[in-house]
């Protein structure tokens, strides 16, 4: 059975500086928690240049970092890494994708893979057993478009081979770069970067 998490009502718009807040949807499916949200806020990654770039036969990656904290607390309870890559087969003229470390995928039209690169749909961000009902929790995201650092790339990489799942499990040092991302943040290498928050949630007691 589905369970809608409620939203507190309460929500103060994102100061300068401070990640952009976007209304997310959360769903507990199983025994994971989680996160659609449409319109999706990594439509804002694509300028114009980046859009027009995609079939150029160069390849595009979208890397996504994820985090689950309480509202009170700096702490993450939940940590899913995330890379999708794009590239024009100039050949036969279609676009070749790889989402999230599953099957690779075709689209003909640019349209089509910028929506599958793009999309924030029922992703597994949390175990339930790790939020508890009735305390508040948030999300943030950091996207970034064509990171140049190697390590960002193989760290997610080494927990996408993980397998489903793996990135919902705490440890390594990758799931501690939340503080260094959110509450000191620097300026990643890469062609362009969101920071988003989503708006307070909690669990109903039963």
């Amino acid at each position: 059975m589905l369970a809608t998490l409620a939203s507190v009502a309460s929500v103060a718009a994102a100061d300068d500086g401070k990640p952009e807040l976007h209304k997310m949807r959360f769903i507990e499916r199983g025994q994971n928690l989680t996160v659609t949200a449409n319109p999706t806020p990594l439509a804002k990654l694509f300028d114009s240049a980046a859009y027009a770039a995609l079939d150029s036969g160069f390849t595009s990656t979208v890397v996504i970092r994820i985090w689950i904290y309480p509202q009170s607390s700096t702490t993450a309870v939940a940590f899913v890494p995330l890379e999708r890559q794009v590239v024009y087969n100039l050949w036969d003229e279609v676009f070749e994708l790889r989402i999230d470390g599953r099957a690779p995928v075709k689209e003909k039209r640019q349209s089509e893979a910028l929506k599958r690169l793009t999309a924030i749909e029922d992703i597994p961000v949390a175990r339930l057993a790790n939020l508890p009902p009735d305390q508040v929790f948030l999300l943030a995201m950091q996207v970034e478009l064509n990171p140049v650092s190697k390590k960002t790339l193989a760290e997610v990489r080494r927990w996408l081979s993980q397998g489903t799942g793996g990135g919902l499990d705490r440890g390594g040092a990758f799931f501690g770069s939340f503080v260094s991302v959110f509450v000191n943040p620097k300026i990643p290498e890469a062609d362009r970067v969101l920071r988003i928050r989503s708006q307070p949630f909690y669990r109903p007691r039963p």
